[in-house]
């Protein structure tokens, strides 16, 4: 009898040590094991709460407004007036005007009227293109100034704007039609004879429209010179 008390007192702590054993082992391999499918079914049910439902978030927000064109980019309906063409084409208002006389515009719009039939009846074509390309051949870049500086002239290259080119390739168009004055040719056949000349390329006008740009190339280096 004195043996059996002892072995009862250590039958105790030794099944406390062995649930407690058991229960570390559980607690570090099942649940392990069995949180790796509820997370992974969680996480996919979770997933499938984002795709199938909005969430409030998403809901209260703002919605965004759609790209709009600005009123004042769309093209406006009806004619403006800085839609509309001109009365007369500015070229033939200019090649008018210099062909002009005494004043006299309605003898020079009748000139103007005839060099444009002899000039459809010579190529079988719009006369129009026709003529504003000879004159666009024989307009220059550039004029030059003349400086005095002491005891010397300084030749100075200038560049021209578009209506200044203009300009002076109808001036030496007409120049250059001035060749068969005292043959007793009218100016009409004249003029149309030299816009065919500068559309073939044997007319003087590009001697001097080469001489002009050589003269302002070798003189480039006096650009400054007129301040």
């Amino acid at each position: 009898m004195s043996l059996r008390a002892p072995l009862r007192a250590l039958r105790t702590p030794i099944r406390q040590f062995a649930t407690s054993t058991t229960h570390l082992a559980e607690s570090s391999s099942g649940p392990s094991s069995s949180s790796t499918p509820a997370s992974s079914s969680s996480g996919f049910a979770a997933l499938r709460n984002v795709l199938s439902t909005p969430s409030a978030a998403s809901s209260s927000a703002p919605l965004v407004a759609p790209i709009t064109t600005p009123a004042s980019t769309l093209p406006a309906r009806g004619y403006a007036p800085d839609s509309l063409p001109p009365k007369t084409d500015p070229l033939l208002d200019l090649f008018t005007n210099l062909l002009m006389k005494h004043g006299r515009k309605a003898e020079a719009q009748g000139r103007v009227s005839h060099i444009l039939s002899l000039i459809q009846g010579a190529t079988n074509s719009p006369p129009l293109p026709l003529l504003a390309r000879a004159i666009s051949l024989s307009s220059p870049s550039m004029r030059i100034l003349s400086l005095r500086k002491r005891s010397k002239v300084v030749l100075t290259p200038l560049a021209l704007d578009e209506r200044q080119r203009t300009r002076q390739g109808i001036v030496w168009l007409l120049k250059a039609a001035e060749r068969g004055r005292k043959s007793g040719v009218p100016r009409e056949q004249r003029v149309a004879r030299e816009v065919l000349a500068i559309l073939e390329g044997n007319s003087d006008v590009f001697k001097w429209l080469e001489e002009r740009h050589k003269v302002g190339m070798a003189n480039r280096s006096n650009l400054n010179a007129r301040s």
